[in-house]
């Protein structure tokens, strides 16, 4: 499910690749080796840069069913969902702190987690691949980016820009999720690798994350602004109106922005992984998460 090649220059490149199945998803099998590679590398002086990519024409199309219901499960407290959930936003902060510079490369579509691990990377490239579709779509599910999503919207976008994207959820193609900052660079799929370690060789990547640089600031609003107090506002009012209050998603959202943009980025994620836990054992989680699986396997029986 994890393939490593290591080229003379020292670049690392791991592959996702699970056999047997048309996309990746993120199960706690990739999980488990995604944890042992990243450390391994981290360690080894003769790697000089890392990067992520898939041997499929999609990167990683989210969580897999497995982790959404055995977090849903009846007999799981809300702390162990939240230790669960824990355990792949460490796993994608270990990577952004690894020390060493991180490019994502995605072939095609990165939804919910696979947005998630490719905003963890400190260099973004995307091939032009017409189907790919770049979002975290969690809100739609009922629950929120709950490995590092919202924060990270909120700190490379700020409060006005990150808002939108993550409580509409609204997947984007390849050029729209570059216009709006979550990606880096669109390129032709033949040139994504050669790019990536062209970013490397060439020193363009910064191995440690704007938000883990002292004095950082998020761009856009302050949080603690008039401005930013009547944004919250406004959205507040929007969710109330179009959710009529019974879909605790949207609000949570907006919570977790509002709390994470006063917090250091470590504090600001435990706020995010704790408001996701709580919302997926809501039963409006469950019921969608089910109807979502449902739907997908109804499309795969039907081919």
């Amino acid at each position: 499910m994890l393939r490593m090649e290591i080229d003379g220059d020292g670049i690392a490149i791991l592959i996702l690749d699970q056999p047997g199945r048309s996309v990746n998803t993120l199960g706690w099998g990739l999980v488990e080796a995604l944890e042992a590679e990243v450390e391994r590398l981290a360690a080894d002086g003769a790697v000089s840069g890392l990067i992520v990519t898939s041997g499929k024409s999609s990167f990683l199309a989210g969580a897999d069913l497995a982790i959404m219901n055995g977090l849903a499960a009846p007999d799981v407290t809300l702390p162990e969902a939240a230790r669960r959930i824990g355990r792949m936003g460490a796993l994608f902060r270990r990577l952004e702190t690894c020390g060493k510079p991180v490019v994502a490369a995605a072939p095609g579509t990165a939804l919910g987690a696979g947005l998630e691990l490719m905003l963890a990377c400190h260099h973004r490239l995307v091939a032009d691949n017409p189907k790919g579709l770049f979002g975290l779509p969690e809100v739609t599910l009922g629950i929120l980016p709950g490995a590092g999503g919202t924060q990270r919207v909120l700190r490379r976008l700020g409060i006005a820009a990150a808002l939108p994207i993550l409580v509409d959820g609204r997947p984007m193609s390849a050029a729209e999720a570059q216009a709006a900052g979550l990606t880096d660079a669109v390129v032709a799929a033949e040139d994504l690798i050669p790019a990536a370690k062209a970013a490397l060789r060439e020193g363009r990547v910064n191995p440690v994350a704007p938000w883990d640089v002292k004095g950082f600031r998020l761009p856009g609003l302050a949080p603690t602004s008039t401005a930013a107090g009547d944004l919250f506002a406004l959205w507040n009012a929007r969710v109330l109106a179009r959710t009529r209050g019974e879909d605790p998603a949207p609000r949570a959202i907006l919570s977790c922005v509002f709390e994470g943009a006063r917090l250091p980025m470590d504090k600001a994620l435990k706020v995010e992984r704790d408001y996701c836990a709580g919302l997926i054992q809501s039963p409006q989680a469950q019921e969608k998460i089910a109807a979502f699986f449902a739907r997908q396997a109804a499309k795969a029986a039907a081919v």
